[in-house]
């Protein structure tokens, strides 16, 4: 098992990579598996200018989708070309999520499709919202009501409260019980969480989830980490997971719900969370019949 893991990261099919949205799109992060990929060091890459990796006449595409002027709560799909190290291009899906002015990129190899050299407009998929359409999210949520027959507060102002986090490699349950590190954490997690970004940057995700939703956490991240794709799920985030871990006398909301779309890489994976439209009503009241 483990045989096939390591393999998996030795040949990896995809990479990570987070960029600003300044007119100058740098770079900030990329996880090491571009090595592979592209055949770029890490530092090659970083505080380099997004655009100069985009090929086949796309990079003005690119910066209007996903550049200043873009809309800081979307999620975009597209396919595009972008340059290696050596002589061809390859070919990537790419999922981006978008959020504190920041765009976190989850990139996968497409092995199915050869390079072309032709100019072809960008292909953009918008995933709105949760990734649902309407009577799907009520029936989603309805059915996250009926789950959490939990003591537990939604905090909200009313206004969407996004917020990225980057994980780390997801390795079997076995081997890491507590699920990958979080490597990083958009400013913006303090307001769902009450806990600064840096404090938690470094912690296993499981320690951010409600013991109660420890193993459905587990088994999302089993789906992250086979999918291409995104992957929505509901979980129960402690509020100030650092008080909870230190045993502190506690003098807020337990937890709040938190609706989170992720895609993982073999790298690791990325995920755009945000506090669950549900009302505080039903948490806690609802019967799972």
């Amino acid at each position: 098992m483990s045989d096939t893991s390591d393999f998996d990261r030795q040949f990896p099919t995809g990479f990570m990579g987070i960029h600003d949205k300044t007119p100058d799109m740098r770079i900030i992060y990329v996880t090491s598996s571009i090595r592979q990929v592209l055949g770029f060091e890490p530092s090659d890459v970083v505080g380099q200018t997004a655009l100069t990796f985009i090929e086949n006449g796309n990079a003005d595409e690119y910066k209007e989708h996903f550049g200043e002027h873009s809309n800081d709560d979307s999620v975009l799909v597209t396919q595009v070309y972008i340059r290696t190290n050596a002589s061809a291009p390859v070919h990537i899906k790419l999922v981006s999520f978008s959020c504190d002015s920041l765009a976190f990129n989850v990139c996968f190899v497409r092995s199915d499709t050869p390079p072309t050299l032709e100019h072809s407009p960008m292909r953009i998929e918008l995933v709105r919202g949760s990734g649902l359409d309407e009577t799907s999210r009520q029936q989603s949520l309805l059915a996250a009501q009926r789950e959490r027959n939990r003591q537990a507060t939604i905090v909200s102002g009313g206004r969407s409260i996004r917020a990225c986090l980057t994980l780390d490699y997801i390795s079997e349950r076995a081997e890491n019980p507590m699920g990958p590190r979080i490597l990083f954490a958009s400013n913006s997690f303090d307001r769902i969480i009450n806990a600064d970004a840096s404090d938690i940057q470094g912690l296993p995700f499981l320690l951010l989830v409600a013991p109660e939703d420890v193993a459905k956490a587990g088994r999302f991240l089993d789906k992250i980490k086979s999918a291409s794709t995104i992957i929505i799920e509901h979980l129960l985030l402690l509020v100030n997971p650092l008080e909870e871990s230190t045993g502190g006398e506690r003098t807020g909301p337990r937890a709040v719900a938190v609706e989170i779309m992720a895609a993982g890489a073999d790298s690791g994976a990325i995920m755009l969370c945000q506090l669950a439209r549900v009302p505080i009503s039903s948490i806690g009241e609802q019967s799972d019949g």
